[in-house]
């Protein structure tokens, strides 16, 4: 959002009412929110009153794992609402959809398997965007992300967790950290959605494509060795205190040669970052 106001976009934003959004406030440009009841026929209105020439969709419930109380929330957020949403951008005439995908629909590498219940949501969401597609001309792109890093993130990721740790002084239970992970600086991701949303431009003819977004491929074992070298010994990590997940993603799927977003290459090394978070 920030990149998008910062090229001179107009960016109206979708937010349940329970929304924090006092960080998006202060974004320079400013952004309109559009407080969504849940149902279709309001975001049909919205849509027809911005008229948005793109939309990109970057919401949903991540779970690594889950319980079964979540499950309402998972079909809610990753199937229920998108499908919503599309169906507005048909009856709206917005005909540019730019969608968020996930390496994990691709468990062992699989052209579909997924590793939990949230790639399996992903998954039905792209295959209800076959019908849209096919029906009502909607041009699509998918881009299927691995794991990410930045500041600015609320999630805790493990790059997050290491750094704290090595700041505390505590030991953390990890797994035995044989897998490998895939690791993309948020600035970059941001960058491949901007550059995903110039083919539009370029392809009149409604088109459906994936692309994967992939940066560095270390093991969690390298990873901790790398951020001990930038930490010092105040990194402790007990290898093999925690198991591993169910279907642990052991090694991540490579993208397909078809499936390269032109243009897009990974500019922030994971090392130098390290360096920064150090200071």
């Amino acid at each position: 959002m920030r990149r998008l106001l910062k090229e001179g976009w107009q960016v109206h934003a979708l937010i349940r009412e329970s929304s924090n959004v006092d960080s998006l406030n202060m974004l320079p440009g400013g952004c309109q929110f559009h407080v969504h009841d849940g149902s279709t026929e309001q975001l049909i209105e919205i849509l027809s009153d911005v008229k948005p020439k793109v939309v990109f969709h970057l919401a949903s419930l991540f779970l690594a794992d889950h319980s079964f109380d979540q499950i309402t929330g998972l079909i809610n957020s990753n199937v229920l609402f998108s499908t919503q949403l599309v169906e507005a951008m048909v009856r709206t005439n917005c005909n540019r959809l730019i969608n968020t995908g996930t390496s994990w629909q691709h468990y062992n590498k699989a052209e579909y398997s997924p590793v939990n219940l949230y790639a399996a949501t992903k998954q039905a969401f792209d295959d209800i965007l076959v019908y849209y597609h096919d029906a009502h001309e909607l041009s699509i792109i998918t881009l299927k992300l691995f794991d990410t890093y930045g500041l600015g993130d609320k999630r805790r990721k493990l790059i997050d967790i290491l750094v704290d740790a090595a700041k505390s002084g505590c030991t953390l239970d990890v797994s035995p950290g044989q897998q490998i992970i895939d690791l993309t600086h948020v600035d970059d991701v941001v960058e491949s959605f901007i550059i995903a949303e110039k083919l539009f431009d370029t392809n009149p003819l409604p088109f459906k494509r994936d692309y994967f977004i992939s940066g560095e491929r270390c093991t969690v074992k390298e990873l901790v060795k790398m951020m001990q070298d930038v930490f010092g010994s105040g990194l402790q990590v007990n290898f093999g205190g925690r198991d591993y997940r169910i279907r642990e993603v052991m090694v991540p799927v490579k993208s397909p040669p078809g499936q390269i977003l032109d243009g897009w290459s990974r500019r922030i090394d994971l090392h130098s970052y390290l360096h920064t978070m150090a200071e």
